[in-house]
């Protein structure tokens, strides 16, 4: 999937000597495995095309989840009352988590990061993955239906 592509290749910066910008790489890249993953779970819910048919559909659908409302909507899953398994509040907790590390990364020249750091994010990520995928198939597209679908304003 996209989310083993995504942690291969933050860990592959930071193989040998890294270099600060490897290692803000390595944990923004982190994030978006998580990202990704849910992402692949929104458009193969609402669209599985065959063959190559309707992928501009399914590639509308991959595109739909923001990053800003995914981070809300995890805050909301993650409460007791939403009654998401573990796995899936696990996968919520890690999301909100990563994505503060990846805007830090990304953004504050000011916030540090040692490549031990950056490994113990991507070994969260894959955690976090992992548990969520061992979750049954039910918890998973209730979550990214969640997550991906927002609220009308009434």
């Amino acid at each position: 999937t996209d989310a083993i592509a995504y942690l291969a290749t933050a860990k592959k910066l930071l193989k040998g000597r890294p270099t600060d910008a490897d290692i803000r790489r390595a944990v923004s890249t982190a994030y978006y495995a998580m990202f990704h993953h849910a992402c692949m779970h929104f458009s193969t819910i609402v669209l599985q095309p065959e063959s190559g048919s309707y992928v501009r559909a399914w590639l509308q659908a991959y595109r739909y989840i923001d990053h800003g409302p995914a981070k809300q909507r995890c805050l909301e899953a993650v409460k007791v009352d939403r009654k998401f398994p573990a796995g899936v509040v696990a996968f919520a907790e890690r999301f909100i988590e990563l994505q503060q590390r990846r805007i830090e990364a990304d953004y504050d020249p000011a916030r540090s990061f040692t490549a031990a750091d950056a490994q113990s994010l991507i070994k969260s990520a894959e955690d976090a993955i992992s548990a969520f995928d061992a979750e049954p198939i039910e918890a998973q597209r209730a979550f990214v239906l969640f997550v991906g679908l927002r609220p009308k304003n009434r």
